[in-house]
């Protein structure tokens, strides 16, 4: 029995949600496998409620998948045009996050970026999710920081849908591949609000999301 339950003095359902998310991206449950409540509540040594609603906030990650008739069943693997989509998605949102942000931003601003990039940079990148799961959150921070930095919380919401579905971008990967390029890419953003200039933070941000879809099919 894996002593997941065991792990920290954080809310049980929080527990299992990430319990059951290490699972899902090292492939200890396959893509498109079934994932039955009792079997996963035995696995983890928890009663079913947990398993239930983190299984519940899964599945509005995209990592999780629910048929009337099937249950709940782990996503498949993303296609390339799946791929494709989200990044389109992305590009019509971040951009402009890049740009509004900015245009409002202050030195203390962009010492935040600068953090956030330097989190990044510093980060672990395998072996396996347990290996680059800080890294994926210091990468992620730093898309958050610049929707925080528009002011609209309806952008800061927009961009939280995508989480679970840019994760799945390194489903199943031992080691994440392109942290040099992503931070890099990060660095030339933060250098246009370091410059103020608002159309190059959002070309940065444009040339960004194209590499990382570039990479991701390449």
């Amino acid at each position: 029995m894996d002593d997941w339950s065991m792990a920290a003095p954080r809310g049980l359902t929080d527990t299992v949600h990430d319990a059951i998310l290490e699972l899902l991206m090292n492939q200890g449950l396959e893509p498109g496998s079934p994932l039955r409540t009792q079997s996963l509540a035995a696995r983890l040594g928890v009663s079913a409620t947990p398993v239930r609603e983190a299984l519940a906030r899964l599945e509005g990650s995209g990592l999780v998948v629910r048929s009337a008739r099937r249950g709940y069943r782990a996503a498949a693997l993303l296609s390339p045009e799946e791929l494709a989509q989200l990044v389109d998605v992305r590009l019509l949102v971040e951009p402009g996050n890049a740009e509004r942000a900015c245009a409002r931003a202050d030195d203390a601003f962009v010492a935040r970026l600068h953090a956030a990039v330097e989190a990044q940079r510093t980060a672990p990148t395998g072996p396996g999710y347990t290996g680059f799961k800080h890294y994926l959150e210091a990468d992620w921070s730093f898309h958050e920081l610049l929707a925080e930095g528009t002011g609209n919380p309806f952008i800061v919401r927009t961009l939280d849908s995508f989480r679970g579905f840019v994760q799945r971008l390194h489903q199943v990967e031992e080691r994440v591949q392109d942290a040099h390029e992503s931070v890099t890419e990060h660095e030339a953003i933060v250098l246009a609000f370091e410059e103020h200039d608002p159309g190059a933070a959002a070309e940065a941000m444009r040339r960004h999301l194209r590499g990382v879809l570039d990479r991701a099919v390449g």
